[in-house]
């Protein structure tokens, strides 16, 4: 499995277990013991006080961590680390993707995890992205039933729902219900396609995520979309409810899929749709 490491000192135990949660698949490592073998990490993530960051550490540290990974920097808040921040920054150079100290409120913890998450698979992408791109698609278009995630405030909604792939974007038909008041007041929706679990050999599992819009019953992609589906528009207006349509402009892709290890490629990737 490809994974995130770790790295931390004695003191930052505690908040490099958290953040390996977060940032999984992960595992923590004491900066004393190492992997002997770094085949399948994906990106290192360093956790420590700053109290024994010294330029000698600094470059033990750049030394332990093969020089093909991208490198995050988190210290535990105290006086005296952004100067250890700066000097991390000349050691490491453009391998350091990220470089702060780490934030003690959960909400922010939480907002800046997912970002460092996101960027440190952008940057170790292994899949080339037509490869990937043409992968993702195949997927969907071999699918036709999805989880459609919408919220707002304190509300959350996860919805079964057939979809069709049209254009590189998904079109759902619905009666209406929840979801919709979610979407009026938050377009962000998240997507999960993924078929039953048989056996490591046959993973597929794709979360999306995108922007959610109402097509117009009376315009041409309406007429598109019902085509595309095999349906005449006289027949769904005679319908005694409206049939609406929900057009999700997808925006990012992580997928997890055997067919990636066959063709050579880690099985969990990250593609910008």
């Amino acid at each position: 499995m490809v994974r995130t490491l770790v790295l931390h000192d004695h003191r930052a135990g505690e908040a490099a277990g958290l953040l390996a949660r977060l940032l999984g698949p992960a595992m923590t490592a004491p900066l004393t013991a190492p992997p002997a073998d770094w085949s399948d990490v994906l990106a290192c993530v360093l956790v420590l006080a700053h109290a024994g960051l010294t330029a000698a550490g600094l470059d033990r540290l750049a030394r332990t961590v093969p020089t093909h990974l991208p490198v995050a920097l988190w210290l535990l808040p105290s006086a005296g680390a952004e100067e250890r921040l700066r000097a991390a920054g000349e050691v490491f150079g453009d391998r350091l993707v990220l470089a702060g100290t780490v934030p003690e409120d959960p909400v922010a913890l939480a907002d800046a995890a997912v970002a460092l998450r996101r960027r440190l698979f952008r940057e170790a992408s292994e899949m080339p992205e037509p490869e990937l791109r043409e992968l993702v698609m195949d997927g969907l278009g071999a699918r036709t039933t999805c989880t459609l995630c919408t919220g707002h405030g304190d509300e959350v909604r996860a919805t079964p729902i057939e979809y069709l792939l049209l254009d590189d974007r998904l079109y759902l038909f619905s009666e209406g219900g929840e979801k919709f008041a979610h979407l009026l007041a938050n377009p962000r929706v998240s997507v999960a396609v993924y078929d039953p679990f048989v056996s490591m050999a046959t993973l597929f599992g794709l979360q999306l995520t995108g922007r959610a819009a109402l097509v117009p019953a009376r315009s041409v992609e309406y007429g598109r979309a019902l085509a595309a589906k095999g349906l005449a528009l006289e027949r769904v207006r005679a319908l005694p409810v409206l049939i609406h349509l929900v057009r999700i402009d997808l925006e990012e892709a992580e997928l997890v899929s055997s067919e990636a290890q066959r063709l050579g490629y880690a099985a969990r990737q990250r593609l910008r749709l």
